[in-house]
C-alpha cells in the first residue's frame, strides 16, 4: 500500500565551496555539525539549516530539477551518532549500532507512511531515500510558526473561534491516520506548526495547524538506549505510554489525550500535571474551572473528557471528541470544583469503565517503573 523507499544515484560532486560554504551552519559541541550551504543531496542543493533536534536536523533546499524550494529532514541521532569528515553519518560506539539502524529503519518507514497520505494539516514528504549512512525526507516547505511559540507571544489565552477551529482540522487529519491503525504519539505543541491563511469573508487571517514528525525514530532510539525522557512528554503522554509503545491499551484514545492537553496548556497557560503524578494523586484543576467565563462550556468539557487519566473513561476517537465539541453542553461536563473528567460516565461508543480496584494496579505498575527508570537514567548520568 505504501510506496518502495526510491534511492537516487549517488549525488553529483559539489562545486567549489568558497569561504562561506566551508563554515558548519549548526553549532554542536562536537563536530557533528549540520551539512554546510552548498551540499548537493540527488537534486537539492542544501542552503541553511531550518531547525535542529535531538534525531534530526531539517534544511531549507533548492530542488534544482523543479526549481522550487522545499525542506530535508535528516536522520542525525546526535546522542549515537556522529559524522566523518566524509560526510558519512555513522554510529558513536559499537554498541549503538543496533539502536542506530532501529532508528534508520524507523525513519524510513515514517516518511513512507507521509508520502501515502495528502491532508492539509500533515506534512507532506515527496521523496525519501538512504544515502551517507543515514536517510533523508525531502518535504514541501511551510512557512509557519510552532503553536508553542505563537501561544508564548500571544500572552494571553487565544480566541475560542481559533482553538475550535485548530482543534477541529488536528481532530482531523488524527482521524485519518488512525483509520490506518496509525497513532502519532508525539502530539504537543512544539510539534505542530501554524499557518495563518485568510478564507473569502474573513477579515483577519485564521491559524491552520499542520502536524508534524511522529518522532517515531527518536522513540525507537529512546527505547534501544533506555533514554525514557526521549520518549515521553511529561505533560502530553498519558499514562499507558509509560508501558512502552507495543502496549495494547494504546490507540485513537492515546491521542485524544495529548490533544486534549495541547488545549488545555493553550486555555490555561500551562500544560496538564504529568500523567503520573495524576494515577497517583490528581491535583489537575479542571479545565471547565480553570478556564471558565474565557470558553464556552461544550470546548471545556471536551477537554477534560478527552484528558480522562483511565483510558476507559477518556473519549475513545477523534470523532467522539469532535461530536462533544458540536453537541449542546451537557451538564455531567462542568460540574465545577470537582475533576470533570474523572467524574464524567463513560461515553458513547467506549467500553464500560472498569472498577477502580480493577484499573488501579497497572497504573500503580507504570508509575513505578517510570520512576524507576528516571531515576536510573539519573545516577547513571
Amino acid at each position: 500500500m505504501s510506496p518502495t523507499p526510491s534511492v537516487p544515484p549517488d549525488p553529483p560532486a559539489s562545486r567549489p565551496p568558497d569561504d562561506e560554504a566551508k563554515t558548519m551552519l549548526v553549532p554542536r559541541r562536537d563536530k557533528d555539525a549540520g551539512l554546510a550551504r552548498g551540499t548537493h543531496l540527488a537534486q537539492y542543493l542544501i542552503e541553511r539549516p531550518l531547525g535542529v533536534g535531538g534525531h534530526g536536523i531539517v534544511y531549507r533546499a533548492y530542488d534544482t530539477a523543479l526549481q522550487r524550494s522545499l525542506a530535508i529532514k535528516e536522520y542525525m541521532p546526535a546522542t549515537i551518532a556522529t559524522r566523518t569528515p566524509e560526510g558519512r553519518v555513522v554510529p558513536r560506539l559499537p554498541r549503538f549500532e543496533e539502536a542506530f539502524a532501529a532508528g534508520l529503519r524507523s525513519f524510513l518507514n515514517e516518511a513512507k507512511l507521509l508520502a501515502h497520505f495528502d491532508h492539509p494539516a500533515l506534512v507532506k514528504v515527496h521523496q525519501f531515500w538512504s544515502d551517507n549512512g543515514t536517510a533523508y525526507m525531502a518535504m514541501t516547505l511551510v512557512e509557519s510558526i510552532t503553536m508553542k511559540r505563537w501561544l508564548a507571544e500571544l500572552g494571553a489565552p487565544p480566541p475560542e473561534r481559533w482553538l475550535r477551529s485548530i482543534a477541529a482540522e488536528l481532530a482531523d487529519v488524527l482521524a485519518l491516520l488512525h483509520a490506518q491503525n496509525c497513532f502519532h504519539r508525539d502530539i504537543a505543541p512544539d510539534n505542530i506548526v501554524l499557518r495563518f491563511e485568510r478564507g473569502s469573508g474573513e477579515g483577519e487571517p485564521r491559524p491552520r495547524p499542520m502536524l508534524l514528525d511522529f518522532g517515531s525514530a527518536r522513540r525507537v532510539v529512546g527505547e534501544a538506549t533506555q533514554q525514557l525522557t526521549a520518549l515521553l512528554k511529561p505533560g502530553y503522554s498519558p499514562p499507558e505510554q509509560y508501558e512502552g509503545e507495543t502496549s495494547a491499551r494504546q490507540g485513537p484514545w492515546t491521542d485524544v489525550y495529548a490533544l486534549g492537553a495541547v488545549l488545555y496548556g493553550a486555555v490555561t497557560g500551562a500544560p496538564p500535571p504529568s500523567s503520573i503524578a495524576r494515577v497517583m494523586r490528581d491535583e489537575m484543576t479542571p479545565a471547565s474551572q480553570a478556564g471558565a467565563g474565557r470558553y464556552s462550556p461544550q470546548l471545556l468539557a471536551a477537554i477534560d473528557a478527552a484528558l480522562a487519566v483511565r483510558p476507559e473513561q477518556r473519549l475513545r476517537s477523534m470523532a467522539d471528541f469532535k461530536a462533544m465539541l458540536e453537541q449542546p453542553y451537557r451538564e455531567h461536563g462542568a460540574a465545577a470544583g470537582s475533576g470533570a473528567a474523572a467524574d464524567t460516565p463513560a461515553l458513547q461508543g467506549a467500553p464500560a469503565a472498569a472498577p477502580a480496584q480493577a484499573a488501579w494496579p497497572w497504573f500503580a505498575a507504570a508509575a513505578l517503573v517510570a520512576l524507576a527508570a528516571l531515576a536510573l537514567w539519573w545516577w547513571r548520568g
